[in-house]
């Protein structure tokens, strides 16, 4: 069966920056190919993540332990990155390889 639209991005919360560091570099181990953003609202750090249906419970897990999982909310992604900063169109890939070492 195959969905009549793709399942919608993750979005993630992050305190501040050594979270942040923490969940990218725990999700560029494993999924280093994800599509992901990241924007900067009002002091937290707020990730998307357009992971599959088969990746999403694994995403999930390993960005949790370092934030608030806000579950699949493009629309208050989009209203962050519309009133706030938008940092990266690639934040898992940027932030994660560098911290990773690629």
């Amino acid at each position: 069966m195959r969905l009549k639209r793709p399942a919608q991005p993750l979005v993630f919360r992050f305190a501040g920056v050594t979270p942040l560091c923490g969940a990218a570099v725990a999700l560029y181990e494993e999924f280093p190919q994800v599509e992901s953003s990241l924007c900067l609202y009002r002091g937290a750090y707020y990730l998307k993540v357009g992971a599959t249906l088969g990746q999403r419970p694994k995403v999930r897990r390993k960005a949790a332990r370092y934030g608030a999982s806000l579950g699949a909310s493009p629309v208050l992604y989009a209203y962050c990155e519309e009133h706030g900063r938008c940092l990266s169109t690639d934040a898992v890939g940027e932030l994660g390889g560098v911290l990773w070492g690629k």
